[in-house]
């Protein structure tokens, strides 16, 4: 599965259906497969999928294209499982273009690939025989998910291209009503407010949607390596355009019922300091849950205990398959209208700006872990994780192996790092050898002495 995992790197647009098609036929060879068909879901409206590519056939297959619900691939789809079907081989293609009329019958298999627990694609495997053993195996499943991950990539990408043209027939549209209104000026006075007004309206919506593709792209190039400065730049970014004296991103704790700052940056003018932690209020949070978009709150109702110092806050939240995992909190001076421009653009920066946070999470969790301990197996090292609160409260194993003199500023390294995070090296003057990565949950550590 390795190799097939190899196919799915970013490409341009006009490079992806002929990867895909490449994918496909190293599945079939791999797997014996007499042909295997892709399907993906439309980037605006989910519950239609489009054949994209296919290996094994002569010809485009029959479905070109079906809803959620229609027929045994879109049963596959609405229950987001596998299903499979043994159907007479001439019922998939037109029998006079079909390799496989020569076949009396086929098992269709009909897998939907998922992220988040939606549907992005669905893979259509046609086999010979029944080939259960290899949709049970660990591996295919983990690639599965790997291919919903990426397909999904796929889909925001022609989403952003999508409001990109939009944005820009919005604008054609308003420069040829300006000069509408303009030539009828004087004789229609009413309609020069009704102008200005709508200017106004599509400037200011155009305005939010290229902050919220700006700070896509920012969020795009976001490594576990570069640590938390891409970070507070995109709360910097967002902050200033709307004007808010200070921005957090907060994320949930799965063991407790609070919230940790992940990310946070806050205007000069701002003297106070932010708890570490968060603990919410409930109305709060099932007002988030009910109504599952972005909310204006005053500073009483954010905090189940005490008040977070400004009086007014936008906060949007992002929600995971479980429920409620993040959220991004802009502060003000006084309390803020919601306008839906702003609310849709709110929700669109909690996704960018958390989808992130889990990909560098994936990265911190499981492949530098992965690697380091590769190393470390090689060279006979030690491989370590320090959770955050160990860090902070000095705890930990080899201080003692630090020169007394030098044991306060490597304790302050080490702090100093996971507000930072990224790849952490100790101070040059301190005689300890190890390389590492840090994050707001703590440091993955390669001890080499």
């Amino acid at each position: 599965m390795k190799e097939l995992s190899t196919y799915l790197i970013p490409v341009e647009e006009e490079q992806f259906q002929p990867l895909q098609t490449q994918l496909l036929q190293r599945l079939c060879q791999v797997h014996r497969l007499p042909a295997a068909i892709l399907y993906l879901s439309d980037a605006e409206e989910g519950s239609r999928f489009q054949y994209e590519a296919s290996s094994g056939l002569s010809a485009d297959p029959t479905p070109q294209t079906f809803r959620t619900g229609e027929g045994l691939l879109g049963q596959a789809a609405l229950e987001k499982r596998p299903l499979t079907e043994r159907i007479p081989a001439h019922q998939l293609l037109s029998p006079t273009l079909s390799p496989l009329v020569e076949l009396d019958a086929v098992f269709l298999y009909a897998i939907p690939l998922l992220y988040q627990d939606q549907v992005q694609g669905l893979l259509v495997l046609v086999t010979n025989e029944s080939t259960d053993s290899l949709l049970e195996s660990p591996d295919w499943r983990e690639f599965l998910s790997e291919w919903g991950t990426y397909l999904q990539s796929v889909r925001s990408r022609r989403y952003i291209q999508t409001l990109l043209e939009k944005t820009q027939i919005q604008n054609q549209e308003l420069a040829t009503r300006e000069e509408e209104l303009r030539q009828n000026l004087e004789e229609l006075s009413v309609t020069q407010e009704e102008m200005r007004r709508t200017q106004e309206l599509l400037t200011e919506r155009s305005r939010w949607q290229e902050l919220v593709i700006d700070l896509f792209s920012l969020t795009a190039s976001l490594t576990a390596f570069e640590g938390s400065s891409l970070m507070r730049v995109f709360l910097a970014q967002a902050s200033r355009f709307m004007e808010a004296q200070g921005g957090l991103a907060l994320w949930k704790d799965p063991d407790k019922n609070t919230y940790r700052i992940v990310a946070q940056w806050l205007s000069k003018s701002v003297e106070f300091l932010w708890p570490e932690h968060w603990t919410l209020q409930d109305d709060l949070l099932k007002r988030l849950e009910k109504e599952r978009k972005a909310v204006s709150a005053i500073s009483q109702e954010i905090l189940s205990e005490g008040e977070p110092a400004l009086t007014g806050w936008l906060v949007a939240p992002y929600f995971e398959s479980k429920g409620l995992g993040g959220l991004l909190l802009f502060g003000f001076s006084e309390v803020q209208p919601l306008r839906p421009e702003v609310e849709s653009a709110l929700r669109s920066l909690a996704i960018a700006f958390f989808s992130a946070i889990e990909r560098t999470h994936r990265v911190f969790s499981r492949d530098f872990p992965a690697l380091v301990g590769a190393f470390a197996e090689i060279g006979g090292l030690q491989v370590t994780f320090l959770p955050a609160e160990a860090v902070q409260k000095g705890d930990i194993p080899w201080l003692q192996e630090v020169p007394l003199v030098q044991r306060d500023a490597y304790l302050t390294a080490l702090q100093t790092m996971l507000t930072k995070g990224g790849l952490w090296r100790p101070p040059s003057d301190i005689p300890v050898r190890e390389i590492g990565l840090a994050s707001f949950q703590g440091l993955w550590l390669l001890r080499l002495s």
